[in-house]
């Protein structure tokens, strides 16, 4: 598991080569003469009217109203907008094109989201009062805070983040809340978790690898140090507004992280309890041993190399009632898989496989396969490649 790379993931130009269609298409917004101020207008004033009360339902509608008003201008265009883009494709070299989509998602953020923030925040406080969810995660992190690291599963051998990088760190996650985009928000928690790298990295002399099973207890550590109670609202806000360009790669699969050690939160106290029963008062949080509640927050899936004719096991963070097909972006990202589409998630008994449809949810396999007695492991490979798998637990 390597740090986050910043640039790579903003896609998305902050000056120079698009920012006069940027402008223009702010300069459009603020003229409600025009159909695109006025289809704006009335959303923003429809949403925040609306008897819907479900935060998810309202984000994806904001969603698919931004998407549509993206094309809406690129493909109608209004006033002089082509023009601007004229202007603009004839500076690009042969080495550089213009990306419209993002160009235009920042626009839409601050006439779309930023309106309607306040709105969203307030549905989603509603929600998970009436759920319990913010008071699970409250009562969560203080109990957590009573509890040395190794109790939040953090290994010995890793040394946590200094007291100026947590401060560094905390400021991060603050900043997060702060921000009215769910890009801007996304490159803060990027921001966060590469302080938490470098940190670690610099605190430990000798070389430590951090993979998930090492980094989601840390990150866990660092949510409770930072007290962020509306660290389950922040990730369900980026979860429904980022364009799903940015839910595929290294965005997706840190926040990915964030979900995973929220819902490792909230299950704390409960499992921690289990797991006192059954080792004993003090006993660390295993990740291998704990509970099926603890299972659902990470995966790990055995990939073949069939260049050497070995297994590589991959742990991942999910999310509560992830699908297949979300768990193979994830996975196809982090073992560099250039072609995607020819392989596939494949349950595992009994060295038996299974292809899994997109649509279903590995947890919930895992799950059910443990009920009826059975060891359940999950591989990704290709849909082709013919693999006699071993009949014993998976490997180390």
């Amino acid at each position: 598991m390597s740090p986050p790379r910043l640039q790579a993931l903003r896609n998305r130009d902050l000056g120079g080569t698009g920012a006069s269609i940027r402008a223009y298409a702010l300069h459009l917004a603020a003229d409600k003469s025009t159909t695109f101020a006025q289809n704006i207008d009335n959303f923003i004033a429809c949403t925040r009217d609306s008897r819907e009360t479900n935060p998810q339902v309202v984000m994806r509608n904001m969603r698919q109203f931004m998407s549509g008003m993206k094309n809406y201008l690129v493909k109608h265009g209004e006033r002089e907008f082509e023009k601007e883009v004229e202007k603009e494709r004839v500076k690009l070299k042969s080495t550089e094109f213009l990306n419209l989509d993002a160009i235009l998602e920042s626009v839409m953020h601050k006439l779309v989201v930023r309106p309607l923030k306040e709105h969203l925040y307030q549905l989603f406080v509603e929600e998970y009062t009436r759920t319990g969810a913010i008071q699970l995660l409250a009562d969560n992190i203080q109990y957590a805070r009573t509890k040395p690291m190794h109790e939040l599963g953090v290994r010995a051998r890793i040394a946590p983040p200094s007291e100026e990088a947590l401060e560094t760190i905390c400021h991060l996650l603050t900043k997060l809340q702060e921000v009215d985009s769910p890009l801007d928000k996304l490159e803060s928690l990027l921001a966060c978790i590469g302080t938490i790298f470098n940190s670690v990295k610099s605190a430990n002399q000798r070389c430590v690898a951090l993979g998930a099973d090492d980094f989601l207890p840390l990150f866990v550590w660092v949510l409770v140090q930072s007290g962020m109670l509306a660290a389950e609202i922040e990730a369900d806000y980026m979860w429904g507004l980022l364009h799903p360009s940015l839910l595929s790669g290294e965005g997706g699969y840190y926040l990915t992280t964030l979900s995973s050690a929220v819902h490792v939160l909230k299950n704390f106290r409960l499992c921690s309890e289990e797991q006192s029963k059954t080792l004993g008062p003090g006993a660390s949080l295993d990740w291998k041993v704990a509970s099926l509640t603890e299972f659902r927050s990470v995966l790990k899936i055995v990939v073949p190399d069939e260049m050497h004719g070995s297994i590589i096991t991959k742990t991942l963070p999910v999310r509560p009632n992830m699908t297949t097909r979300d768990v193979c972006k994830i996975i196809a990202h982090k073992v560099r898989i250039t072609n995607p589409q020819d392989y596939g998630l494949f349950k595992l008994v009994d060295g038996e496989e299974t292809l899994l449809a997109d649509g279903e949810c590995p947890q919930d396999i895992k799950g059910n396969v443990a009920q009826a007695g059975k060891h359940c492991m999950f591989a990704y490979k290709r849909i082709d490649a013919k693999i006699a798998w071993p009949r014993t637990s998976s490997p180390h």
